[in-house]
Protein backbone atom coordinates (compact mmCIF):
# COMPACT_ATOMS: atom_id res chain seq x y z
CA UNK A 1 0.00 0.00 0.00
CA UNK A 2 1.35 3.59 -0.67
CA UNK A 3 1.96 6.07 1.62
CA UNK A 4 -1.20 8.26 0.18
CA UNK A 5 -3.64 5.37 0.29
CA UNK A 6 -2.70 4.27 3.89
CA UNK A 7 -2.82 8.17 5.09
CA UNK A 8 -6.35 8.34 3.74
CA UNK A 9 -6.94 4.92 5.21
CA UNK A 10 -5.95 6.28 8.82
CA UNK A 11 -7.44 9.69 8.41
CA UNK A 12 -11.08 7.78 7.08
CA UNK A 13 -10.46 5.31 10.01
CA UNK A 14 -9.97 8.63 12.50
CA UNK A 15 -13.14 9.82 10.85
CA UNK A 16 -15.45 6.95 11.94
CA UNK A 17 -14.05 7.19 15.27
CA UNK A 18 -15.21 10.87 15.52
CA UNK A 19 -18.76 10.28 14.32
CA UNK A 20 -18.74 7.48 16.54
CA UNK A 21 -18.36 9.62 19.60
CA UNK A 22 -21.00 11.99 17.84
CA UNK A 23 -23.97 9.59 17.55
CA UNK A 24 -24.84 9.64 21.06
CA UNK A 25 -25.60 12.95 20.30
CA UNK A 26 -28.08 11.93 18.09
CA UNK A 27 -26.64 12.72 14.44
CA UNK A 28 -27.51 9.98 11.46
CA UNK A 29 -23.83 9.29 10.62
CA UNK A 30 -23.92 8.70 7.40
CA UNK A 31 -25.63 11.70 6.70
CA UNK A 32 -23.21 13.66 8.43
CA UNK A 33 -19.94 11.48 7.07
CA UNK A 34 -21.40 13.04 3.76
CA UNK A 35 -21.26 16.71 5.43
CA UNK A 36 -17.23 15.96 6.73
CA UNK A 37 -16.03 14.61 3.50
CA UNK A 38 -17.94 18.14 1.72
CA UNK A 39 -16.37 19.54 4.71
CA UNK A 40 -12.56 18.78 4.01
CA UNK A 41 -13.05 19.63 0.31
CA UNK A 42 -12.51 23.64 1.57
CA UNK A 43 -9.11 23.30 2.82
CA UNK A 44 -6.03 22.38 0.19
CA UNK A 45 -5.14 18.30 0.13
CA UNK A 46 -1.33 20.11 1.87
CA UNK A 47 -4.26 20.94 5.35
CA UNK A 48 -6.73 18.06 5.32
CA UNK A 49 -4.59 15.45 7.80
CA UNK A 50 -3.70 18.74 9.68
CA UNK A 51 -7.90 19.46 9.88
CA UNK A 52 -8.28 15.80 11.26
CA UNK A 53 -6.70 17.11 14.39
CA UNK A 54 -9.86 19.79 14.74
CA UNK A 55 -12.74 17.64 14.04
CA UNK A 56 -11.71 15.33 16.36
CA UNK A 57 -12.12 18.34 19.33
CA UNK A 58 -15.18 19.54 18.48
CA UNK A 59 -17.25 18.97 21.37
CA UNK A 60 -20.81 18.18 20.69
CA UNK A 61 -23.37 18.75 23.50
CA UNK A 62 -26.45 16.02 23.55
CA UNK A 63 -29.88 16.87 23.96
CA UNK A 64 -29.51 14.91 27.35
CA UNK A 65 -26.38 17.18 28.48
CA UNK A 66 -28.63 20.77 27.54
CA UNK A 67 -31.33 18.83 29.59
CA UNK A 68 -29.35 18.19 32.47
CA UNK A 69 -28.13 22.15 32.22
CA UNK A 70 -31.09 23.52 32.64
CA UNK A 71 -31.96 21.10 35.57
CA UNK A 72 -29.04 23.35 37.15
CA UNK A 73 -29.94 26.23 36.36
CA UNK A 74 -33.65 25.45 37.38
CA UNK A 75 -33.00 24.15 40.79
CA UNK A 76 -30.80 27.26 41.31
CA UNK A 77 -33.49 29.81 40.60
CA UNK A 78 -35.63 27.85 42.63
CA UNK A 79 -33.05 28.75 45.45
CA UNK A 80 -33.08 32.06 44.43
CA UNK A 81 -36.92 33.14 45.04
CA UNK A 82 -38.08 30.12 47.25
CA UNK A 83 -39.77 28.91 44.71
CA UNK A 84 -42.07 31.68 43.99
CA UNK A 85 -41.76 32.90 40.44
CA UNK A 86 -45.17 35.29 40.58
CA UNK A 87 -43.05 38.23 39.90
CA UNK A 88 -40.39 36.70 37.58
CA UNK A 89 -40.71 36.74 33.65
CA UNK A 90 -38.59 35.11 31.73
CA UNK A 91 -36.78 36.18 28.03
CA UNK A 92 -33.99 35.22 26.21
CA UNK A 93 -30.83 37.41 26.20
CA UNK A 94 -30.80 39.11 22.89
CA UNK A 95 -32.41 41.64 20.71
CA UNK A 96 -35.17 38.99 19.43
CA UNK A 97 -37.86 36.66 20.73
CA UNK A 98 -36.11 34.36 18.52
CA UNK A 99 -32.38 34.92 20.52
CA UNK A 100 -30.53 31.47 20.85
CA UNK A 101 -32.03 31.55 24.58
CA UNK A 102 -35.48 31.25 23.77
CA UNK A 103 -34.88 27.75 22.73
CA UNK A 104 -34.34 27.09 26.29
CA UNK A 105 -37.50 28.60 27.43
CA UNK A 106 -39.58 25.87 27.09
CA UNK A 107 -37.57 23.54 29.21
CA UNK A 108 -36.91 25.72 31.55
CA UNK A 109 -40.49 26.45 32.17
CA UNK A 110 -41.29 22.61 32.46
CA UNK A 111 -38.54 22.30 34.73
CA UNK A 112 -40.01 25.04 37.12
CA UNK A 113 -43.55 23.96 36.61
CA UNK A 114 -44.40 27.71 36.44
CA UNK A 115 -47.15 29.42 34.55
CA UNK A 116 -47.04 30.44 30.96
CA UNK A 117 -47.50 34.20 32.10
CA UNK A 118 -44.04 34.09 33.45
CA UNK A 119 -42.83 34.14 29.76
CA UNK A 120 -44.32 36.64 28.02
CA UNK A 121 -43.56 36.67 24.31
CA UNK A 122 -43.28 40.12 23.76
CA UNK A 123 -40.59 41.89 24.98
CA UNK A 124 -39.88 43.01 28.42
CA UNK A 125 -39.94 46.41 27.10
CA UNK A 126 -43.49 46.43 26.22
CA UNK A 127 -45.16 45.10 28.92
CA UNK A 128 -46.27 46.42 32.86
CA UNK A 129 -42.97 45.99 35.25
CA UNK A 130 -45.76 47.43 37.85
CA UNK A 131 -45.89 43.82 40.21
CA UNK A 132 -42.48 42.53 38.46
CA UNK A 133 -39.80 41.89 41.05
CA UNK A 134 -37.26 40.14 38.68
CA UNK A 135 -36.58 39.90 35.20
CA UNK A 136 -34.57 36.24 33.93
CA UNK A 137 -32.49 36.34 30.86
CA UNK A 138 -31.34 32.99 29.33
CA UNK A 139 -28.68 32.47 26.93
CA UNK A 140 -26.33 29.35 25.96
CA UNK A 141 -22.62 30.68 26.26
CA UNK A 142 -20.73 33.52 27.58
CA UNK A 143 -17.75 34.36 25.64
CA UNK A 144 -15.91 37.25 25.38
CA UNK A 145 -18.85 38.56 27.77
CA UNK A 146 -19.27 41.54 25.33
CA UNK A 147 -22.33 41.01 24.32
CA UNK A 148 -23.91 40.87 27.32
CA UNK A 149 -22.37 43.91 28.92
CA UNK A 150 -23.84 45.36 25.85
CA UNK A 151 -27.03 44.01 26.02
CA UNK A 152 -27.61 45.29 29.55
CA UNK A 153 -26.24 48.83 28.79
CA UNK A 154 -28.60 49.67 26.08
CA UNK A 155 -31.98 47.34 27.59
CA UNK A 156 -31.78 47.04 31.10
CA UNK A 157 -29.61 50.19 32.34
CA UNK A 158 -33.37 52.24 32.07
CA UNK A 159 -35.16 49.60 34.06
CA UNK A 160 -36.00 50.12 37.86
CA UNK A 161 -33.37 49.44 40.40
CA UNK A 162 -35.91 47.24 42.51
CA UNK A 163 -36.49 45.27 39.99
CA UNK A 164 -33.67 42.50 40.02
CA UNK A 165 -31.89 41.44 36.77
CA UNK A 166 -30.50 37.68 36.53
CA UNK A 167 -28.77 36.15 33.71
CA UNK A 168 -28.23 32.39 33.47
CA UNK A 169 -26.60 30.76 30.99
CA UNK A 170 -25.12 27.10 29.76
CA UNK A 171 -21.57 27.65 29.45
CA UNK A 172 -19.16 30.76 29.96
CA UNK A 173 -15.89 30.87 29.31
CA UNK A 174 -14.84 31.88 33.16
CA UNK A 175 -12.69 35.19 31.82
CA UNK A 176 -15.57 36.38 29.79
CA UNK A 177 -18.18 35.24 32.67
CA UNK A 178 -16.07 37.61 35.71
CA UNK A 179 -16.16 40.66 32.60
CA UNK A 180 -20.02 40.69 33.09
CA UNK A 181 -19.88 40.01 36.58
CA UNK A 182 -17.85 42.87 37.15
CA UNK A 183 -19.11 45.37 33.88
CA UNK A 184 -23.07 44.65 33.67
CA UNK A 185 -25.42 45.12 36.41
CA UNK A 186 -26.81 42.01 37.21
CA UNK A 187 -27.77 40.58 40.51
CA UNK A 188 -26.53 37.42 39.91
CA UNK A 189 -24.76 35.67 36.58
CA UNK A 190 -25.46 31.71 36.77
CA UNK A 191 -23.79 29.07 35.04
CA UNK A 192 -24.15 25.56 34.56
CA UNK A 193 -20.92 24.90 32.99
CA UNK A 194 -17.53 27.41 34.02
CA UNK A 195 -14.60 26.60 31.46
CA UNK A 196 -10.97 27.67 31.60
CA UNK A 197 -8.95 29.53 28.95
CA UNK A 198 -7.24 25.65 28.31
CA UNK A 199 -11.00 25.35 26.16
CA UNK A 200 -10.03 27.96 23.78
CA UNK A 201 -8.11 25.86 21.18
CA UNK A 202 -5.08 28.02 20.51
CA UNK A 203 -4.30 29.48 23.85
CA UNK A 204 -0.88 28.73 25.43
CA UNK A 205 -2.15 26.09 28.09
CA UNK A 206 -4.43 24.50 25.74
CA UNK A 207 -6.41 21.21 26.59
CA UNK A 208 -6.89 20.30 22.73
CA UNK A 209 -3.25 21.09 21.18
CA UNK A 210 -0.80 21.04 24.13
CA UNK A 211 1.91 20.61 21.17
CA UNK A 212 2.97 24.33 20.51
CA UNK A 213 4.22 23.35 16.67
CA UNK A 214 1.14 21.67 16.07
CA UNK A 215 -1.00 24.61 17.63
CA UNK A 216 0.68 27.17 15.92
CA UNK A 217 0.21 25.18 12.62
CA UNK A 218 -3.89 24.45 13.07
CA UNK A 219 -3.85 27.94 14.22
CA UNK A 220 -2.29 29.34 11.03
CA UNK A 221 -4.63 27.65 9.03
CA UNK A 222 -7.83 27.98 11.22
CA UNK A 223 -6.79 32.48 10.99
CA UNK A 224 -6.52 31.78 6.78
CA UNK A 225 -9.80 30.85 6.15
CA UNK A 226 -11.20 32.49 8.94
CA UNK A 227 -9.91 36.18 7.70
CA UNK A 228 -11.90 35.28 4.63
CA UNK A 229 -14.82 33.67 6.05
CA UNK A 230 -15.15 36.07 9.35
CA UNK A 231 -12.87 38.86 9.16
CA UNK A 232 -13.83 40.70 12.16
CA UNK A 233 -13.72 37.47 14.23
CA UNK A 234 -11.50 35.01 12.01
CA UNK A 235 -11.17 32.65 15.36
CA UNK A 236 -14.72 33.07 16.65
CA UNK A 237 -16.57 36.02 17.78
CA UNK A 238 -13.96 38.02 19.74
CA UNK A 239 -11.63 35.60 19.93
CA UNK A 240 -13.13 32.71 21.89
CA UNK A 241 -11.71 30.08 20.06
CA UNK A 242 -14.96 27.81 20.99
CA UNK A 243 -14.97 23.68 19.87
CA UNK A 244 -18.39 23.76 21.02
CA UNK A 245 -21.33 22.72 18.89
CA UNK A 246 -24.98 23.16 20.47
CA UNK A 247 -27.99 20.86 19.25
CA UNK A 248 -30.36 23.91 18.54
CA UNK A 249 -27.40 26.05 16.59
CA UNK A 250 -23.19 26.62 16.56
CA UNK A 251 -22.60 29.68 18.22
CA UNK A 252 -20.10 32.37 16.85
CA UNK A 253 -17.73 31.96 19.64
CA UNK A 254 -16.79 28.74 17.76
CA UNK A 255 -14.25 28.85 14.92
CA UNK A 256 -15.88 30.02 11.78
CA UNK A 257 -13.85 27.51 9.84
CA UNK A 258 -17.07 25.09 11.61
CA UNK A 259 -20.09 27.14 11.28
CA UNK A 260 -19.16 29.46 8.20
CA UNK A 261 -21.93 28.74 5.43
CA UNK A 262 -25.20 30.35 3.11
CA UNK A 263 -27.57 30.57 6.20
CA UNK A 264 -24.95 32.12 8.68
CA UNK A 265 -23.58 35.31 8.77
CA UNK A 266 -20.45 34.76 7.44
CA UNK A 267 -18.89 36.81 4.60
CA UNK A 268 -20.72 36.30 1.68
CA UNK A 269 -19.08 35.71 -1.96
CA UNK A 270 -17.12 32.86 -0.65
CA UNK A 271 -18.55 29.48 -1.02
CA UNK A 272 -18.09 27.53 1.97
CA UNK A 273 -19.49 24.25 2.95
CA UNK A 274 -20.28 23.70 6.75
CA UNK A 275 -19.30 20.97 9.05
CA UNK A 276 -21.89 22.36 11.44
CA UNK A 277 -24.44 24.70 10.11
CA UNK A 278 -25.15 28.09 12.17
CA UNK A 279 -28.11 29.71 11.56
CA UNK A 280 -28.05 33.38 11.82
CA UNK A 281 -31.36 34.09 13.39
CA UNK A 282 -33.36 37.54 11.81
CA UNK A 283 -33.01 40.56 14.06
CA UNK A 284 -35.78 42.62 16.10
CA UNK A 285 -38.27 44.50 13.80
CA UNK A 286 -38.40 48.23 15.16
CA UNK A 287 -42.32 46.97 16.50
CA UNK A 288 -40.58 44.41 18.65
CA UNK A 289 -41.85 41.13 17.03
CA UNK A 290 -39.56 39.21 15.01
CA UNK A 291 -39.22 39.01 11.17
CA UNK A 292 -42.05 37.05 9.48
CA UNK A 293 -40.14 33.84 8.86
CA UNK A 294 -39.93 33.10 12.36
CA UNK A 295 -43.63 32.68 13.22
CA UNK A 296 -43.33 30.40 16.10
CA UNK A 297 -43.56 31.14 19.61
CA UNK A 298 -40.33 30.29 21.37
CA UNK A 299 -42.16 27.57 23.39
CA UNK A 300 -43.63 25.82 20.08
CA UNK A 301 -40.41 25.81 18.50
CA UNK A 302 -38.54 23.93 21.73
CA UNK A 303 -41.16 21.69 21.90
CA UNK A 304 -40.78 20.90 18.24
CA UNK A 305 -37.00 20.13 18.64
CA UNK A 306 -37.49 18.62 22.03
CA UNK A 307 -39.99 15.74 19.86
CA UNK A 308 -37.70 15.44 17.30
CA UNK A 309 -34.30 15.01 19.53
CA UNK A 310 -35.98 13.31 22.10
CA UNK A 311 -37.69 10.51 20.68
CA UNK A 312 -37.30 6.53 20.59
CA UNK A 313 -39.45 4.09 18.42
CA UNK A 314 -40.39 0.64 19.67
CA UNK A 315 -42.60 -1.47 17.36
CA UNK A 316 -45.19 -4.00 17.56
CA UNK A 317 -47.78 -5.29 15.58
CA UNK A 318 -50.33 -2.69 14.08
CA UNK A 319 -49.03 -0.02 16.67
CA UNK A 320 -45.90 2.50 17.16
CA UNK A 321 -45.06 3.43 20.79
CA UNK A 322 -43.40 6.84 20.71
CA UNK A 323 -41.47 7.52 23.72
CA UNK A 324 -40.36 11.14 25.06
CA UNK A 325 -39.50 12.84 28.37
CA UNK A 326 -41.98 9.94 29.85
CA UNK A 327 -44.93 10.89 27.62
CA UNK A 328 -46.20 7.96 25.51
CA UNK A 329 -48.27 8.51 22.53
CA UNK A 330 -49.54 5.38 20.88
CA UNK A 331 -50.21 6.03 16.97
CA UNK A 332 -52.02 3.02 15.56
CA UNK A 333 -50.46 2.13 11.58
CA UNK A 334 -51.05 -0.76 9.37
CA UNK A 335 -50.00 -4.33 9.96
CA UNK A 336 -48.03 -4.40 6.65
CA UNK A 337 -45.85 -1.69 7.18
CA UNK A 338 -44.23 1.33 9.48
CA UNK A 339 -44.63 4.93 8.84
CA UNK A 340 -41.34 6.72 8.61
CA UNK A 341 -40.35 9.16 11.27
CA UNK A 342 -40.37 12.01 9.57
CA UNK A 343 -44.37 11.59 8.49
CA UNK A 344 -45.08 10.55 12.10
CA UNK A 345 -42.78 13.47 13.74
CA UNK A 346 -44.65 16.20 11.44
CA UNK A 347 -48.06 14.29 12.55
CA UNK A 348 -47.43 15.44 16.08
CA UNK A 349 -45.70 18.36 15.77
CA UNK A 350 -48.87 20.19 14.34
CA UNK A 351 -50.87 18.36 17.36
CA UNK A 352 -48.66 19.74 19.48
CA UNK A 353 -48.35 23.01 17.35
CA UNK A 354 -52.70 23.48 17.42
CA UNK A 355 -52.41 22.28 21.96
CA UNK A 356 -49.53 24.79 22.67
CA UNK A 357 -51.34 27.73 20.63
CA UNK A 358 -54.48 27.44 22.61
CA UNK A 359 -52.65 27.50 25.53
CA UNK A 360 -50.41 30.49 24.71
CA UNK A 361 -53.58 32.48 23.65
Amino acid sequence: MSNKKKSINERDQRIDAVLKKWKSAGIVVEAKKAEVKDWFENFEPSEQDDMVFILEKVEVFSYVQIQKWLGFLSEELKKIFNNDFSGVRFYPLGNSPSASGGNFLYSIRKKLKISQKCFPYEPFTNINLADIKALVFIDDIIGSGDQAISFFEEKLSTIPQNIKKYYANLVAFEKGLRKVEENAGFEKVISAKIVSEEYKAFSDNSCYFPDPKLRKRLKEICEKYGNQLYPDHPLGYEDSQSLFIFPHNVPNNTLPIIWAGPDSESEPGMIWRPLWKRVKLPPQKPDGKPQPRISQKPEIIDKKQEMQQNLSITNSPGTTVIQGNGNIINTSLPTTGKKPLRELFDKLAKRYDEELKKSLE
